[in-house]
């Protein structure tokens, strides 16, 4: 054969090898661009969800037969394990089923990966549009198997799981005392447990989501108490409540005993966790202060009485004094001192035993004692010839002449209380101290009374009386005046207007000081034949002279025009007075002590007395003067 010829024969063989491939090409590429075509829109054949075909089924349809075909969904339960115990989680108790959109969505995206956007390069595109007819391969030949997306009700998990916790948790006991007569029984403390329900959900939540069960280990958490031992706080309750405690109070009438009871005892101890020293906590036995006190308290009831000052008069023909009633002395309990001494004898000796709280103590006997004071009165009768009453400093006089017997029985009533009265040196006289409530039960009786702006009946008429005569004894003292009230009228009693002092107890008081370096005996002198009171001062002379310049009166008012009130008491035609008119003043007197040295003292005393009308009861039908007013 001719060299051409063999030429010839070869480029015909290329060429007809050539249209083989390029023909084999062709057919690729159309049977390619046929399957993609006839696949668009639909699934790659091959691809299964949980063994469900989806192969050529349109995303919808993919939707529809992997919702028909997983509900509900068939997952194996969830085994939730504590030692030998177990407890279900079944899908259809939490709710678990397929999200059918998500996984069509999934199972529709393989082979489905590649972009032919313009924003990426060739060789991406490239790359994206080999690893898609890859995976389309792959799911022809071998098949790809999408896993389904899972979703699960929340709060149906979280009720699970707190149910299977109801179960398992278990609250710590705290160690314990209880006390039943003499006999202590302590209760250690016990660890208790807790389920972590975020974290048994954390390990329960991956196994629900890949449908695939399993089986989870509750996290539980030990959870242990503030006091574990109790043994030492047993032995030392144990060891107090056997203690015999013998309390004694040496008082003027003896020593006085008292015991304390272990059920006494009992409500005294409190038990109280404590941090220990490696920072565990302890139950340790304290004592309660509050009851202790309050039972010191109740023995200071009965111990507890005042100093009695004596009762003094003045023989002014003997120069002497006389004891008119002695004087007492008096106790009074240290409360907290005496609860103190208590507390530190229950405690001495009485550490954190480390005897076993099985053995019963020995009983122990404790003596305390309390400690109680003597009170000394102010007034000793044992020391009358100290006191240096000698001589009258001064005297106060008023008159009641003419007074009804009611207010004659209370002016001695009253200065009945006043008398033997002492004012110890640089204390404070005090009416009400002496005289006390002006009440029926302390021995007053009704009498005529200024109320407001009334005169009227009432308990007591004619007792300020007495506080005005002794407040003009202690003004020609010279004695420091600390309260004082003028009357809310002039009271045709007490004389010239501005020396008067009225009481009303206990709001309105009359006050003064002994400012002197003696004691001050007070006595009243109460002549009723002759309506005049008076009161002498007895004690040392103060180096002084007590002078009263003439009371200055100014803003001078009438009286109002007499009132008329009827009272049905009253017969017809009948009128009586019962309150009577004085004018309305202002009134200063002027008091001025000179001392020895050449000092001299001037006091003010201001009384603003107001008009006062007078006041007239008839009885109904009475024709009244000319002129007069009703109310």
């Amino acid at each position: 054969m001719s060299g051409n010829a063999r030429s010839r024969s070869r480029w015909g063989a290329w060429f007809f090898l050539l249209l083989a491939v390029g023909l084999l090409v062709l057919a690729t590429v159309s049977a390619v661009a046929a399957y993609e075509f006839w696949y668009d829109g639909r699934v790659y054949e091959g691809v299964r969800v949980a063994g469900i075909p989806l192969g050529g089924l349109s995303f919808d349809q993919a939707i529809e037969v992997i919702r028909d075909g997983l509900t509900p969904y068939p997952g194996a339960p969830v085994i939730v394990r504590y030692g030998d115990r177990t407890w279900s989680l079944p899908s259809a108790d939490l709710g678990i089923a397929v999200d059918a959109r998500v996984t069509a969505g999934q199972a529709f995206n393989i082979g489905r990966h590649g972009s032919l956007g313009f924003e990426r390069s060739l060789a991406v595109m490239w790359q994206g549009l080999r690893d898609d007819l890859m995976a389309q391969w792959l799911a022809l030949s071998e098949g790809i198997t999408v896993t389904p997306t899972l979703h699960f009700d929340e709060n149906r998990l979280a009720f699970s799981l707190k149910r299977i916790a109801q179960e398992v948790d278990l609250p710590p006991r705290e160690g314990s005392l209880s006390v039943s007569g003499l006999e202590v029984t302590g209760t250690p403390g016990q660890a208790g447990r807790l389920v972590n329900l975020d974290q048994t959900r954390a390990a329960v939540v991956p196994l629900l989501q890949a449908g695939q069960g399993g089986v989870v280990d509750l996290a539980v958490e030990e959870r242990l108490p503030a006091v574990m031992s109790v043994d030492n706080a047993t032995a030392r309750a144990s060891a107090l409540l056997h203690t015999s405690l013998n309390l004694v109070v040496a008082g003027l009438d003896g020593p006085q005993r008292y015991a304390v009871d272990p059920a006494t005892l009992r409500q005294w101890l409190s038990f109280l966790p404590t941090p220990d020293s490696d920072g565990t906590m302890e139950l340790v036995v304290e004592l309660n202060p509050e009851p202790i006190t309050t039972f010191v308290q109740q023995i200071a009831r009965q111990l507890d009485r005042p100093a009695y000052d004596a009762r003094l008069d003045f023989n002014v023909e003997t120069n002497q004094v006389v004891v008119l009633q002695p004087s007492q002395p008096g106790q009074q309990l240290d409360v907290a001192a005496s609860a103190a001494s208590i507390e530190a004898a229950i405690m001495d000796g009485a550490g954190q035993p480390q005897a076993s709280a099985a053995a019963e103590p020995p009983a122990a006997s404790k003596t305390v004692t309390l400690s109680l004071a003597v009170l000394q009165p102010k007034v000793d009768s044992n020391k009358v010839a100290e006191m240096g009453i000698v001589e009258q400093i001064s005297e106060g006089t008023t008159y009641f002449a003419g007074s009804t017997r009611e207010r004659v029985q209370n002016i001695v009533t009253a200065a009945d209380k006043l008398r033997g009265a002492v004012v110890p040196p640089g204390e404070e006289f005090s009416f009400y101290h002496f005289v006390g409530d002006v009440t029926a039960a302390n021995g007053f009786v009704d009498s005529l009374i200024i109320r407001g702006d009334r005169t009227e009946v009432g308990v007591g008429g004619g007792v300020c009386q007495v506080s005005t005569t002794v407040f003009r004894a202690a003004f020609w003292a010279g004695f420091p005046i600390l309260e004082r009230y003028p009357h809310g009228y002039v009271v045709g009693w007490y004389g010239e207007p501005g020396l008067d002092a009225s009481i009303f107890t206990p709001d309105a008081d009359f006050r003064f000081r002994n400012d002197t370096a003696h004691f001050l005996v007070i006595q009243p002198e109460v002549d009723t034949a002759k309506g005049r009171l008076t009161f002498h001062f007895y004690g040392t002379g103060p180096d002084r002279t007590v002078e009263m310049e003439k009371p200055v009166i100014s803003n001078v008012r009438d009286a109002p025009k007499p009132l008329y009130q009827e009272d049905i008491t009253l017969p017809a035609g009948v009128i009586k007075q019962v309150d009577w008119a004085k004018q309305g003043m202002d009134v200063v007197v002027n008091r001025i002590i000179k001392y020895a040295d050449g000092k001299v003292k001037r006091d003010k005393f201001v009384s603003k007395y107001r008009p006062w009308q007078a006041v007239y009861l008839y009885g109904p039908g009475t024709q009244l003067p000319p002129g007069a007013s009703e109310p």
